[in-house]
């Protein structure tokens, strides 16, 4: 059964990959952590440096083998918002297959931003905020769960904690002057419950299309916050891979 499963992955990664690529990006998921590699695909507009024995290969094969961001819109989007950006491997799909869009990619974490900066380096029309998503504009406390830099959460202060920059979407739509925003992707790790809670959610309605990774198996309440808050308004509603995608009606 071990052999019959291990063979399949080798055939998926060859057929998805290419034989070089396939094999290759095998090997990098057999390696510890502590090393980088670069990988180059025709479906992201740059190569992508990531982290071995990381999550970084994971939202990989979400991103770029399962076409985790590849639901039907119904025209090209001028403006996306990438909120979780991570090291920007939504950021770079988004960029190749709308090379025209404006992309702003919000990341807390310092080491997932750095990558993310060395990841979009050069690309017009990407714009960077080192930030964490929240109801208020301030400071927040950001506490890693482990060696997985995808898997954090963001919390109050605690005292002597510096934490990290904390923009409301107010403030961010307001700093890029953005009226519209045709996508809004957010991945998040369970702060969605707080941002669809907040008492001013009056930013919701300059959004056409939501796509939302939830997270209620950390954070109970992420699903009913934010199906509460777009049904503000008339929504259709669909299921995409891992994300929950809400367009104006």
């Amino acid at each position: 059964m071990r052999t019959a499963k291990a063979f399949g992955h080798l055939v998926e990664h060859i057929l998805r990959l290419g034989p070089v690529r396939g094999l290759r990006v095998l090997w990098l998921k057999q390696r510890g952590p502590g090393h980088r590699a670069t990988i180059r695909h025709r479906d992201l507009a740059g190569p992508i440096t990531i982290r071995t024995g990381s999550s970084d290969l994971a939202i990989f094969d979400e991103v770029v083998m399962g076409g985790g961001y590849a639901f039907p819109l119904s025209a090209p989007p001028a403006v996306i918002l990438d909120i979780g950006a991570n090291i920007g491997l939504a950021t770079l799909w988004f960029k190749r297959r709308y090379p025209n869009a404006r992309i702003i990619a919000v990341e807390p974490d310092a080491e997932n931003f750095s990558l993310l900066q060395l990841n979009t380096k050069g690309l017009v029309g990407v714009e960077l905020v080192r930030a964490a998503i929240a109801p208020a504009d301030g400071r927040i406390g950001f506490q890693r769960e482990g060696l997985n830099p995808s898997a954090y959460h963001i919390r109050s202060l605690e005292t002597g904690e510096e934490g990290v920059p904390a923009i409301s979407m107010t403030t961010l739509l307001e700093r890029f002057d953005l009226q519209k925003v045709d996508v809004l992707k957010l991945d998040i790790e369970g702060a969605e419950k707080e941002l669809f809670e907040a008492a001013d959610l009056s930013w919701m309605d300059r959004v056409h299309t939501f796509a939302v990774e939830l997270h209620d198996r950390i954070r109970p309440g992420c699903g009913h916050a934010f199906f509460s808050a777009t049904s503000r308004a008339k929504r259709n509603y669909d299921v995409h891979e891992y994300l929950v995608i809400a367009t104006k009606g």
